[in-house]
């Protein structure tokens, strides 16, 4: 069974797309998990941080990425060329002990896209949801994965629309300061307004993965006190990520031999443990009863 997650935060710079990739390689690397990535942020850093520009370029300019499928969608499905199994890279972790790491990657093109969608959204127009072309268009792959992880842009738009419609979780990540958890009540209350009025079952909450976290930080400390105290907010995902030069230097373009060797000895034991409470998590929720997830009488 296919479990779909979206990460997701309005605020940049919090390691969301260094937290995707991560839990995508320790799933892959120590729990034998075959893993999709579907990036659809504009800025392509999941893409990027993987296979380099080069590769890109070259599925960029065959028209295999995420841009043409929701390009062809919008216009005309009727006319569509896009195919989903062409699209995907194979073994896309630049960790060469990795290899059950596959990527749809995604194209600056869709950054124009995201407000037609969202226009769409607003208005019904047409035959088709355009809240669901991501759904639709991974039909044919989705089966072939234990999981799908969606790199989600940081704003609450068309194009995560389309991955929470398709997801039956989403993962928070931050870094414990002020500014950073601020927006939280408001992602919360943006997936579950936008199922209620999309007439669909609202993705669980998995929880909140806590990033750049600095042990001898006062302000860090304060926040997560805060966080644990509020009972509205999602439960804290443990260990926490600490702040670490070799971390951020995992989402260089290069190859690694091994995971120790990507993210450091240091590190390696607490983002593994991030990566089993994270699939513990998961593989906790209620089966779904399918990739639609909507709700039995729409």
């Amino acid at each position: 069974m296919t479990r779909v997650v979206s990460i997701v935060n309005m605020k940049g710079g919090v390691a969301k797309t260094t937290t995707t990739i991560m839990l995508a390689e320790f799933l892959a690397g120590e729990l034998g998990k075959r893993v999709l990535l579907l990036d659809v942020d504009p800025q392509i850093s999941l893409t990027i941080a993987l296979v380099g520009e080069e590769k890109w370029m070259q599925a960029h300019q065959a028209g295999r990425t995420m841009s043409t499928l929701f390009a062809e969608e919008i216009d005309d499905p009727a006319e569509r060329t896009w195919d989903a199994p062409k699209s995907i890279l194979r073994n896309a972790s630049n960790v060469r002990a990795v290899t059950e790491v596959d990527l749809l990657p995604s194209s600056p093109n869709v950054l124009r896209m995201q407000g037609q969608l969202t226009a769409m959204a607003m208005a019904s127009r047409g035959s088709r949801d355009p809240d669901t072309i991501l759904r639709d268009g991974l039909q044919p792959v989705v089966d072939d994965y234990d999981y799908v992880l969606i790199d989600c842009p940081p704003s609450m738009d068309g194009l995560t629309m389309n991955a929470l419609r398709m997801s039956e979780a989403y993962l928070i990540p931050t870094v414990p300061d002020v500014l950073s958890t601020y927006g939280i009540p408001m992602i919360q209350e943006y997936v579950k307004e936008f199922a209620e009025d999309a007439e669909f079952d609202a993705p669980h909450e998995l929880g909140l993965v806590l990033t750049k976290f600095q042990r001898n930080s006062k302000v860090h400390w304060t926040t997560i006190q805060k966080l644990n105290s509020n009972p509205s907010l999602p439960e804290l995902l443990e260990p926490w990520v600490p702040q670490s030069n070799d971390i951020a230097a995992a989402a260089e373009f290069k190859e690694y031999s091994t995971l120790t060797v990507k993210y450091g000895q240091t590190h390696v034991r607490t983002l593994s443990g991030l990566a089993r409470t994270f699939h513990d998590r998961v593989e906790s929720l209620p089966e779904p009863d399918g990739l639609e997830g909507d709700r039995a009488d729409d």
